[in-house]
């Protein structure tokens, strides 16, 4: 649209119109029965009547449905065209024609069948061939409004909205709307939340909508906006590297060649395996180290690249209602989230961005147990990289009911108790472990077995335990960091919990919110005076809403601040 129809107003004699009136009248081409958008008395909404997916919808699920197939037979086909097999090569082609042409088809059913209705009730989903199905989704139950692009759908322009309402599990696909063009995805989402808000409106809709320009559209431009900046989204990802996976990942593919070589014969170890340790180790021992400093380095470079691909072009908004977070470079992903279905906020810190003063923001949701971009489902990135000392003023744009809460409480720290038994929860395992491992070695020397391999069951044993110490000393480190830095305190109206040692979590649980909270100990907890704390919101992420070896004195009063007074 022209910036004057954006408006409701007609564009200006003599003004360029741009591609802009182009791209309409192209998806008015392709959406023949009737435009998404309609304007009543000046105010744009969705117009009435059943709405299906944008016909190049057809399209990108047929490629989606056959990339599998046609990826297998790319590889065959390469190898008969240079082998001038053309006959095969003919058969190849007409396969691959024919697997795209029954998906297309079994698409163009899905598309035919699959409607969805804004009614006065809610959204109506209707889907199905032979069993007619039809699911109402009601505007106020509407916790979180999900838009994503996958690479395929971007090169299309086109965009999945996703509604959850906290039954994602019972719901599944049902309450996804593929197929919507950019724009029309935006303008469908604005437009439940503004029913959203006119149905929680005691008043009616004119009280739950927000404020009118001079013509009469509603201002829906947001209240504040948070971008991530060029050098913050390098430290970002710089600071959010995972070196583990990817150093596993390089140590199977080197066993798997080791054991190719071996198997093709290029090293024959029968025999000589005793011989080869011995000229091999003095080699062998600094090639080992260098090969896994090499792991780390790549994978906290791959690493690297996938936290700019995630984090590129994020960007956050806050609305009256609800506050929108996107982010995404191949596939991009927007969520909207309710703000008043948030159930609580984490700071989350791991060990890196503990030392350099820097945090992701998350706020969880109701939702079903599950995935959505890579996050559990309840839970929705707010920020990636927030300075500690900036976060109450990100909460005080974005969620004005959390901003100051960590400033205002007064946090206790556990008692040295705490800190003894962190350490016995950590190490408690590596004497059992070590009687086993010195088990298995009696083992292998009863049955000769220690005696024939020697040469290289020795080494393994040897790593084995040097693995266990390495475990057994970052455990320790781990318990003593997270009895270091646990907290726990509340406002009269907040709980906060700080807990967590390479990795730090800070939530802020409102009371209202809490829908129960549990105190628990062990023989050895009563014993020891302590207990564990627990509490739970309706969101399915319970994370960091659990704190163990708090004073039971002091967890009995946290107890009698959350029980319902008269």
């Amino acid at each position: 649209m022209t910036p004057g129809e954006k408006d409701g107003r007609p564009p200006a004699p003599g003004a360029p119109s741009g591609g802009k009136d182009l791209e309409r009248e192209v998806e008015r081409l392709a959406v023949p029965e009737r435009s998404l958008l309609e304007r009543d008395g000046g105010v744009a909404a969705v117009s009435p009547g059943e709405h299906r997916a944008n016909p190049l919808s057809v399209v990108v699920e047929a490629l989606k449905m056959a990339s599998g197939l046609v990826v297998l037979m790319a590889f065959g086909l390469a190898g008969d065209f240079f082998a001038g097999d053309l006959p095969t090569l003919a058969t190849l082609v007409l396969a691959a024609a024919g697997i795209f042409a029954a998906c297309l088809a079994l698409s163009l059913v899905v598309w035919r069948v699959r409607t969805w209705e804004l009614t006065d009730e809610g959204v109506v989903m209707r889907w199905g061939l032979l069993n007619k199905r039809q699911l109402t989704i009601p505007y106020e139950h509407i916790h979180t409004a999900d838009m994503s692009s996958e690479l395929l759908d971007r090169l299309f322009g086109l965009m999945t909205l996703d509604l959850d309402t906290g039954a994602a599990a019972a719901e599944g696909d049902a309450a996804r709307m593929r197929g919507l063009r950019a724009g029309e995805a935006e303008a469908l989402r604005a437009e439940l939340f503004r029913r959203k808000r006119a149905a929680g409106s005691p008043a009616g809709e004119k009280d739950g909508a927000p404020a009118a320009s001079d013509d009469g559209v509603p201002d829906e431009r947001p209240l504040a906006t948070f971008e991530l900046a060029g050098r913050q989204l390098l430290l970002a990802a710089a600071s959010q590297t995972s070196a583990a996976s990817q150093a596993v990942a390089l140590v199977v593919l080197l066993v798997n060649g080791l054991n190719q070589l071996i198997e093709w014969g290029v090293l024959d170890l029968a025999g000589t395996g005793d011989e080869l340790v011995a000229t091999a180790l003095p080699v062998l021992v600094p090639a080992v180290a260098a090969f896994v400093l090499a792991a780390i380095v790549l994978g906290a470079a791959v690493s690297f690249v996938l936290g700019l691909v995630r984090y590129a072009g994020y960007r956050v908004e806050r609305y009256a209602d609800r506050v929108v977070v996107e982010h995404g470079l191949l596939s991009r992903s927007s969520r909207t989230v309710a703000v008043d279905r948030v159930q609580h906020v984490v700071v989350r810190q791991g060990i890196i961005r503990q030392l350099v003063g820097y945090a992701e923001v998350y706020v969880q949701v109701v939702s079903a147990p599950g995935e959505a971009d890579g996050e559990p489902s309840g839970s929705v990135l707010l920020h990636p990289f927030v300075r500690m000392g900036e976060l109450d003023a990100l909460l005080a744009e974005v969620l004005p009911a959390y901003a100051g809460v960590v400033g205002q409480v007064e946090l206790r720290r556990l008692g040295p108790v705490a800190c003894r038994r962190a350490v016995v929860r950590a190490a408690i395992w590596w004497p059992f472990a070590t009687a086993i491992f010195f088990g298995v070695h009696w083992l292998f020397g009863l049955s000769g077995l220690l005696a024939s391999a020697g040469w290289l069951l020795g080494p393994l044993l040897v790593a084995a335990v040097l693995l266990s110490v390495v475990l057994l000393a970052g455990l320790v480190v781990d318990a003593l960091l997270a009895w270091r830095g646990a907290r726990y305190g509340h406002t009269a109206r907040e709980l906060v919990l700080v807990s967590g040692g390479f990795t730090r979590r800070t939530t802020i649980a409102p009371r209202s919110h809490l829908q129960r909270m549990q105190v628990s100990a062990s023989p050895f907890q009563r014993r020891a005076g302590v207990a564990t704390l627990s509490a739970r919101t309706a969101a399915s992420d319970a994370e960091g809403l659990e704190l163990r070896d708090v004073p039971a004195d002091d967890a009995d009063a946290l107890l009698a601040w959350f029980r319902p007074r008269g």
